[in-house]
């Protein structure tokens, strides 16, 4: 769960420099996720395939949002409509982690 966070904080800051009128920071803010967040999903595709336990729901979102922060990144006209994508698809990975830890048994 901890290595989602670093791609998200930098989606989320790009939406925020976006935001404030701030395109050419939110281009480079953008930038600098796509390895983090290749990374991220072939982490996740890894756990998938060695049994650990990965899930595919996860790496398809991240390849998803891959794709959205690569076309941002290409085509600065979508930049409002791709990082609202990004945005919504963060939110969906947080609800399904965060259905995933309720229905996981406490260990008293």
């Amino acid at each position: 769960m901890t290595r989602q966070l670093a791609p998200l904080g930098l989606i989320v800051a790009a939406a925020l420099a976006q935001a404030a009128g701030r395109p050419g920071f939110a281009f480079y803010l953008l930038l600098a996720a796509i390895p983090v967040v290749v990374a991220v999903a072939l982490g996740s595709y890894g756990d998938i395939v060695a049994g650990e336990g990965g899930s595919a729901t996860h790496t398809a979102l991240w390849t998803i949002g891959l794709v959205l922060i690569v076309a941002t990144v290409a085509l600065p006209s979508l930049a409002s409509i791709a990082l609202t994508g990004c945005l919504l698809l963060a939110g969906v990975q947080g609800a399904l982690a965060l259905a995933t830890e309720l229905r996981r048994p406490t260990s008293s």
